[in-house]
Order: C-alpha cells, then sequence, then structure tokens
C-alpha cells in the first residue's frame, strides 16, 4: 500500500455495463458522492465527461435513461441554451450573435442526478466550451421537470 493509498484510500472503479469504466469519489455525505467517467454524447459523436451521482454499487437505471432521454431531447434543448448564452455574452459583446451553434460550442460535461423517485425534481449541469472564448466554459444549468434551462454560468 503506497501513502497516497493509505492517507485516502484506494480508487474504486465500477464497469457499468452503459457507462463504461467510471471511478467513483466518495464523499462523506452519502448524497455527495459521485461517479466520473466519460461516454460518447451521441448528438455529437464527441466523447464528454460524465459526473453521475451516487454510490456503490453504480449507476441505476433511471439514471442510465436519463442519460438516452438527454441525448434524444438534446436539439430541442439547442435553442432555449442558445438564447441564455447569447443573453449572457451580450452584456459585455453587445454584438454578439451565434451563427451555427452547434458548430461554435459543443457539449464537454454532463451531470446525471440521482433521480430516487419520479416526485423528486433534480437539477443537472451540461457544460460547454466555444471557439467564442478558449478561456470559459460555459455551464448550463437545467432543470429536470420539462428539460427547462434556466440559468446560465461562465467559468473559465
Amino acid at each position: 500500500m503506497g501513502v497516497w493509498s493509505f492517507l485516502f484510500g484506494e480508487n474504486i472503479r465500477v464497469e457499468d455495463e452503459y457507462f463504461g469504466s467510471l471511478l467513483l469519489l466518495d464523499a462523506k455525505k452519502p448524497e455527495e458522492s459521485y461517479f466520473e467517467g466519460w461516454r460518447v454524447f451521441a448528438p455529437t459523436g464527441q466523447e464528454i465527461e460524465l459526473g453521475i451521482t451516487g454510490n456503490l454499487p453504480g449507476p441505476t437505471t433511471g439514471q442510465r435513461e436519463f442519460y438516452r432521454q438527454v441525448e434524444m431531447e438534446y436539439l430541442v434543448l439547442v435553442p432555449a441554451i442558445q438564447s441564455l448564452i447569447t443573453e449572457r455574452i451580450r452584456k459585455y459583446k453587445p454584438d454578439f450573435t451565434i451563427q451555427d451553434f452547434t458548430k461554435e460550442f459543443w457539449p464537454v460535461y454532463l451531470s446525471v442526478p440521482a433521480l430516487n423517485n419520479e416526485e423528486q425534481s433534480a437539477e443537472w449541469e451540461l457544460g460547454f466550451e466555444t471557439v467564442h472564448d478558449k478561456n470559459h466554459m460555459f455551464i448550463i444549468y437545467i432543470s429536470v421537470k420539462g428539460f427547462l434551462p434556466y440559468d446560465i454560468s461562465m467559468e473559465g
């Protein structure tokens, strides 16, 4: 056992039949634990990073279904996401426009919420990088109920 393993514990990897190899990032509070991994995002054909809320034994069927639903609904979400991004950027670049969203912005991160029951209104994040500003990643906060984007923050 190495010093790192002694101090921080062993890395726990889970092989999920849908998401593939996932690393468990275990927190003191179980609701803050999550899995990290990568998967090809069907609408873009590119890999994105995943943060899947949960603990052992691994992601749930509901989380796999959620991911599939995000892939199916992605192009429906784009106009609302584009509007939020445009509105935010115009605060510091008044003439900003997006000509072709799918060529100018690409998803790089998706969080998958716990989804413990159907009554729970979980929130999730979709992060984008852009050709417009290599120094920032746009994080779009989206409410699961209705798949309606409601806020944006820029990190960089």
